[in-house]
């Protein structure tokens, strides 16, 4: 995955996954940003990067190195300190997305590239399936990561470095709702249009966290209408109830996609109705757009969403 951004400061950079080369200056970065007894060795950043170089992304400004952010993955839900050297952990198919570090040159703090890449690296476990992105940082960077969505659980138990950490956690959550009166009908339970209306909250909810929401979209002359919908339902809702809304991008071709939905009560997990619905990308004219020619950066994300 690969996301140019442009900063109001005038500087142009690039998020990508990191390559052997970026060994050097990953390096340097590690050892300006951290203590000695808290940063990795050169010999760390060489493992990680060729142990998980899908959760290892820099920022580059032109032939440079100025910043990245990089973590295992695991099924533990913790963050141990044996986990910063000791590799045999991780497993890519763990849920669990762990945050080792995240770093920034001097020069170029300041400015959004950190909040970028984490954003990016919250988006790439969002889209290989993780359940939550985990961390541990100082008290004064409590108030960044709560910023970007992340909760603060409490003191770690790390020792790391000898300093006091503090764990956080960033859930992957299904889009819920709660059901308002006016959507029930005589019967008392939820009127099956409002099923519909469902899909296309979660849909919007979904492409906002891969960051590709229909607010960017029209601003870039990218419309999306509905081709088709359909739902299936199984069981009755009712007033107040709350319910989760579980979508999976079902196909995409670079100028058509279908999702697919589940609904299900929040409290039982009972299935209330299936569904899906198709769409396609069209330009200001109406005609037809191809988002792997127009949106190559929005193409290999939905690329890596369609479930397998």
């Amino acid at each position: 995955m690969e996301n140019k951004e442009n900063v109001t400061e005038g500087i142009e950079y690039r998020i990508r996954m990191a390559r052997p080369e970026d060994l050097e200056p990953a390096a340097a970065i590690e050892a300006a940003g951290f203590p000695p007894a808290e940063a990795a060795g050169k010999e760390d950043i060489r493992q990680r990067i060729e142990t998980f170089p899908e959760s290892f992304f820099v920022a580059e400004s032109g032939d440079r190195l100025i910043g990245f952010v990089n973590g295992a993955v695991s099924d533990e839900i913790a963050l141990p300190d044996s986990a910063y050297h000791d590799l045999s952990g991780h497993d890519p198919e763990g849920c669990c997305q762990q945050i080792f570090g995240l770093n920034v040159l001097a020069e170029y703090r300041r400015q959004g590239i950190g909040e970028a890449l984490m954003r990016h690296m919250i988006r790439s476990a969002f889209i290989r399936g993780k359940k939550a992105v985990i961390l541990t940082c100082k008290e004064h960077m409590i108030p960044f990561y709560t910023r970007l969505g992340y909760t603060l659980i409490g003191k770690a138990d790390s020792v790391h470095g000898g300093a006091c950490w503090y764990e956080m956690r960033y859930i992957f959550r299904p889009y819920t709702h709660t059901v308002q009166y006016y959507e029930t009908d005589q019967m008392g339970c939820v009127h099956h249009s409002n099923y519909i209306r469902w899909f296309e909250e979660a849909r919007t909810d979904y492409l906002n966290r891969l960051g590709i929401g229909y607010g960017l979209m029209e601003r870039e002359g990218i419309v999306s209408p509905v081709l088709s919908v359909q739902a299936e339902y199984r069981t009755m809702t009712r007033f107040a109830e709350t319910v989760d809304i579980e979508l999976s991008l079902a196909h995409y071709n670079g100028i058509k996609f279908t999702v697919e939905y589940r609904v299900a009560d929040h409290a039982s997990g009972e299935l209330r109705c299936t569904g899906s619905s198709s769409h396609c990308f069209l330009n200001r004219e109406g005609r037809p757009l191809s988002l792997k020619k127009a949106r190559p950066g929005w193409h290999e994300i939905l690329s890596a969403c369609v479930r397998k």
